[in-house]
């Protein structure tokens, strides 16, 4: 099969195009031909930084493609089946042809989008949903800040609060991203460039701060964050961050501070349907029009390279879509 290969870190050249040998699906996994994948922020670092994984590295931890075949313990699935997933983090990614896919995190793609579509969906979703309602727990009527609500968890992060009945405040600073947000239904968008975005998110709950706070962003905005929190708040975060010292203010308010790792259960092995539910579910939103994942580009395989330098440039509003087969 052709393969986007790294045997090295390094810049968007390390990516190449290889043949590599057909993936031999596990007893649990589904060999997946992949139609879209799509870049995500840890395509680029793990691009950057071998981390646990060995080269050679296939990158590409989303993948919407037709199932061509089964493990001996697959259930629930047929060759011939359109589906999507989340991937391992720590296995061979989509970037290629052919992917063995947990059938077991896996779900039934989209049926009124098209592969390109559906491949933006599933790990921004995961965490997107995971950070709501795992770590948070809001509620209806609450108050939510979602940070960086432009981007890809964060685009699926506000329309899900929203669906859920939240008031959703988000923070953006280019005039195209803060109308994008606008348009997926964000209560108030703060420009966190022109205005003080701890200042601002009080003054628009009169001094009380918000019970649920999604940080897609980390280093000072996580730390500032501390300080439009509610009493007894959730403050979740999907960087390895700390809170800048901030330990004491999270005592005061009897706060409290999630780290949410959507890779878990599919490294781990443990949940892996816990993925698999929130995909039916997010398959059925975007079916009846509920929810609109947003494609910011298409670009080809050979042209992951590129898809990872627009995704550096933090001005990419929803997602990259890797269209492998058309």
């Amino acid at each position: 099969m052709r393969a986007i290969v790294q045997r090295e870190t390094g810049s968007p050249d390390v990516l190449r195009l290889e043949e590599l040998p057909d993936p031999q699906p596990g007893e649990h996994d589904l060999l997946v031909r992949v139609h879209a994948t799509s870049v995500n922020p840890v395509d680029v670092k793990g691009r950057k930084n071998q981390g646990l994984r060995q080269f050679p590295i296939v990158l590409g931890f989303d993948v919407s493609g037709v199932v061509v075949g089964l493990g001996a313990k697959v259930a629930g699935f047929r060759v011939g089946d359109e589906v999507y997933a989340a991937l391992n983090l720590f296995r061979h990614g989509a970037n290629a042809e052919l992917v063995a896919v947990d059938s077991r995190s896996a779900a039934h793609k989209p049926r009124s989008v098209d592969h390109a579509t559906a491949a933006v969906v599933p790990l921004v979703t995961v965490t997107a949903w995971a950070a709501l309602h795992d770590r948070a727990r809001v509620q209806p009527g609450q108050a939510v800040l979602i940070h960086a609500g432009a981007g890809g968890v964060g685009h699926i992060g506000v329309q899900l609060a929203k669906l859920f009945g939240c008031r959703v405040i988000t923070t953006a600073s280019r005039d195209e991203s803060i109308e994008f947000c606008r348009a997926l239904g964000a209560d108030q968008v703060i420009n966190y460039r022109t205005e003080d975005f701890a200042k601002r998110v009080l003054e628009l709950t009169n001094g009380e701060g918000v019970p649920a706070i999604l940080d897609f962003v980390g280093g000072e905005t996580l730390a500032k964050s501390v300080d439009c929190l509610a009493t007894g708040g959730q403050l979740v975060t999907i960087l390895g961050a700390d809170t800048g010292g901030a330990g004491q203010k999270l005592l005061f308010k009897g706060a409290t501070v999630h780290y949410e790792f959507m890779g878990i259960p599919t490294w781990r092995n443990v949940r892996q349907e816990f993925h698999a539910g929130i995909l039916r579910n997010a398959a059925d939103l975007i079916d009846r029009g509920l929810l609109r994942p947003h494609v910011f580009r298409k670009l080809p395989l050979a042209q992951v390279g590129e898809g990872h330098l627009l995704q550096e440039t933090g001005h990419v509003t929803g997602k990259i879509s890797i269209v492998v087969r058309e």
